[in-house]
């Protein structure tokens, strides 16, 4: 028998949730696999509990072997803390995990075999730890899920008007992968932890997410410790989800100051590459 741990962290997006765990609990899984699904809800928005505990009920009844838990938080905790809070709750439920899966609540899986294939390829392949399906937008543009590792110029660049520029707008194009070919399986710097799955006892080593990122930074993090150890971290094309387009991190200069989400990018980005100053490319 296999276990797989199921994370959805919610933010206002109640009825999404309940479209996620629902296109979830369709796919096409072997009898030997048993999902368990734990939903986060970290909006604090009475509302948006009371939409969750009345819809997600008739799943957390049900009598298959499939699972799917609540739970509410009474503030929010962050991005980091949730998903963390989320796989905590698992072990309380299985103890014998062996992949988890991470994804937002805005991802559709229309794809039925989407689980089945991302499972059976790190069976499959011991030396991934973390992969990422395609990602595709409602008007069919491939969605920007594949990054290079961070860097302090591009991240200061890509929001001024100096990005246009010959020489940055290149780099920009580098580091967004502009020109990846989504067609095939491949190794990457990391993944956007929209939809990923990681090993289980990779997570454990790890730590999970590394909290003292509040939104952001923390699938950057997670990969590069992820290629420390000696596991790869592959995009991988052949499994495919929908996204809706919306990235919380995008503006320009003058948003720094409108906006508190892209403070917070800002602020993890910082801690970020105080961190990674003196390390080299864990690649190589």
């Amino acid at each position: 028998m296999m276990n797989i741990g199921i994370i959805i962290l919610d933010f206002l997006k109640a009825k999404k949730v309940i479209q996620n765990v629902q296109s979830i609990l369709n796919q096409n899984i072997s009898e030997n696999i048993t999902l368990h699904i734990a939903v986060v809800d970290n909006s604090c928005n009475k509302k948006n509990a009371e939409i969750l505990q009345s819809e997600l009920e008739v799943f957390m009844k049900s009598k298959t072997r499939h699972t799917v838990i609540l739970d509410i938080t009474e503030k929010n905790i962050g991005y980091t803390k949730g998903n963390n809070r989320g796989v905590k709750n698992l072990e309380k439920l299985c103890n014998t995990l062996d992949y988890l899966f991470v994804i937002n609540p805005d991802i559709e899986t229309k794809n039925k075999n989407v689980f089945q294939k991302m499972i059976t390829y790190l069976e499959n392949n011991e030396n991934v730890g973390i992969i990422g399906p395609r990602q595709v937008h409602k008007n069919g543009e491939y969605a920007m899920s594949v990054r290079q590792f961070p860097n302090l110029f591009t991240q200061i660049f890509r929001r001024l008007w100096l990005r246009y520029l010959p020489f940055i707008k290149q780099a920009v194009e580098k580091d967004e992968m502009q020109k990846m070919n989504k067609a095939y399986i491949q190794n990457v710097d990391w993944l956007q932890s929209s939809f990923i799955c990681i090993r289980k006892k990779l997570w454990n080593d790890i730590g999970g997410f590394n909290e003292n990122y509040f939104l952001f930074m923390a699938d950057s993090e997670i990969c590069f410790d992820t290629w420390k150890r000696g596991y790869c971290v592959q995009f991988f094309p052949e499994a495919e989800v929908y996204a809706d387009g919306i990235r919380c991190s995008g503006g320009g200069f003058i948003q720094l100051f409108k906006s508190w989400v892209l403070r917070q990018h800002v602020k993890d980005s910082w801690k970020y590459f105080v961190k990674h100053l003196f390390e080299g490319n864990v690649r190589k």
